[in-house]
C-alpha cells in the first residue's frame, strides 16, 4: 500500500520535471534569438569543476564581475585622538575625584569618632570627679 503511494509521488514528480524540461526545450526551439544564445547542453549538469561557468558564454566569462564590499573601518584623525585623550583624562579626573570624596568621607567619619570618643572620656572623667567629690563630702561628714 505504501509502495503504491510512493510510486505515485515519484511518477508525479517525474511528470512535472518532464513537463518543465519540455517547456524549456519548446521555448529554446521556438525562439530563434534564444536558440542562438542557448543550446540544449545548457540544461544538463556538467561534471566540470567550473560547473557554474559552463552556463556563461565566452564574452561573459572574460568580463570582470563587479563586487561590492560593505564594511566600516574607524578612521582616526587628530580630532578623534584628541577626543579619546580627553575622555581618558575625564575618566582619570573622575576616578581621582571619587577617591578624594571617599577619603574625605572617611576622614570626616574618623574626626566624628574622635570627637565622640573625647566626649565619652570627658563624661567618664566628670563622673569620676563627681564620685570622688561625693566621696570626699561623705568622708567630711563622717569626721
Amino acid at each position: 500500500m505504501h509502495i503504491v503511494k510512493i510510486m505515485k509521488i515519484v511518477y508525479n514528480c517525474f511528470l512535472v520535471f518532464l513537463l518543465v524540461g519540455m517547456q524549456k526545450l519548446y521555448g529554446v526551439l521556438s525562439n530563434r534569438l534564444e536558440k542562438e544564445e542557448t543550446n540544449f547542453m545548457d540544461f544538463l549538469p556538467s561534471n566540470s569543476l567550473l560547473y557554474p561557468l559552463d552556463f556563461q558564454q565566452n564574452w561573459q566569462a572574460s568580463e570582470p564581475i563587479p563586487v561590492t564590499i560593505h564594511y566600516d573601518v574607524p578612521s582616526y584623525g587628530h580630532k578623534d585622538l584628541l577626543m579619546a585623550l580627553e575622555s581618558y583624562n575625564d575618566l582619570e579626573n573622575y576616578q581621582k575625584e571619587s577617591e578624594e570624596n571617599k577619603r574625605r568621607i572617611i576622614d570626616e567619619q574618623n574626626r566624628l569618632e574622635d570627637i565622640l570618643w573625647n566626649k565619652i572620656q570627658l563624661i567618664k572623667m566628670k563622673d569620676k570627679m563627681f564620685q570622688q567629690s561625693k566621696h570626699l563630702r561623705t568622708y567630711k561628714d563622717k569626721i
